[in-house]
């Protein structure tokens, strides 16, 4: 990972926020054991109020040790999810400095750092601060009528009126092709193995500073996936004459962009920060989350 910025842990946790699954029923189990850890390690805990109304068991251990329920001053984020719940921490929290270490909880968990089996030990050595904070780029968005960023990914989709987008684009100003598709995906390199993996895009590993547009379904033989450096600005028009087009930040939707609008995006967003143990790098778990068994 020679061109990620990579910072070791300062020490032990002294003090971290807790977030989960959005689903409650998906880490309720594990919550009375998440928080025995937390109290043997001596970590000061931070609680949301969101959570507490989520998980109604965690309002007598907030009142009884005086939880703190808003964030700021945390030296972990640590996240009992999947990939979308470390992806919206990651997204949430990017203001904070904090670094985010997920203990999986959903299905793929390519961003998670601890399995479930391995709770107890990977979570004891987040604590003691034996972790390293990757410092990833995302992506920044605007047009006409907002911006947004995206930690993995920023798609255009054709809207439902719509039997196929009609979109062209350019680099840097320059024009470079009209494509009739689906619609398209701009992925980082945190999200080459989300949507771009799925609709046959590159994957790209998080030490390389770039992102990369592909196509859904393209109408044409010479739609291929196109890698952009970090500062590359990619600009999108709505070419159709009639039907807007949908705009998702990491699985979201957040706009649509009507006919004749343009969208401009670049890798240049706010930095995002993960916690990884030193010997999890991407490509072993690129294996160990998409290689055959």
């Amino acid at each position: 990972m020679k061109d990620i910025t990579v910072a070791e842990a300062s020490g032990p946790v002294k003090r971290a926020l807790l977030l989960t699954h959005k689903a409650p029923s998906v880490t309720q189990h594990v919550l009375p054991s998440v928080l025995s850890l937390l109290d043997s390690a001596g970590v000061e805990l931070i609680v949301p109020e969101r959570e507490v109304r989520k998980h109604p068991s965690l309002d007598g251990y907030t009142r009884s040790k005086g939880v703190t329920l808003k964030s700021g001053g945390e030296d972990l984020i640590l996240v009992l999810g999947g990939d979308g719940s470390i992806l919206r921490a990651l997204a949430r929290e990017a203001g904070t400095g904090a670094p985010v270490i997920g203990i999986n909880y959903g299905r793929v968990g390519f961003l998670a750092s601890i399995e479930p089996k391995d709770l107890e030990s990977g979570l004891r050595r987040a604590l003691a601060g034996e972790y390293i904070t990757l410092e990833l780029p995302s992506l920044r968005a605007t047009w006409a009528e907002g911006e947004a960023s995206a930690v993995n990914d920023l798609a255009l989709l054709r809207g439902q009126e719509a039997r196929l987008a009609d979109l062209s684009f350019a680099v840097d100003g320059e024009p470079v092709a009209n494509v009739r598709c689906d619609g398209m995906v701009c992925s980082t390199p945190v999200g080459s193995t989300a949507y771009n993996l799925a609709v046959g895009g590159p994957t790209v590993s998080w030490g390389v500073r770039c992102y990369v547009i592909s196509f859904l379904a393209a109408h044409h033989l010479d739609a291929r996936p196109l890698v952009l450096a970090r500062d590359e600005v990619f600009t999108v028009t709505n070419a159709a004459v009639v039907g807007d087009c949908d705009i998702y930040s990491d699985g979201q939707r957040i706009g649509g962009l009507g006919p004749g609008r343009a969208i401009t995006m670049d890798l240049m967003g706010a930095p995002v920060r993960l916690g990884i143990f030193p010997e999890s790098s991407f490509f072993r778990r690129y294996r160990e989350k998409f290689g055959r068994p």
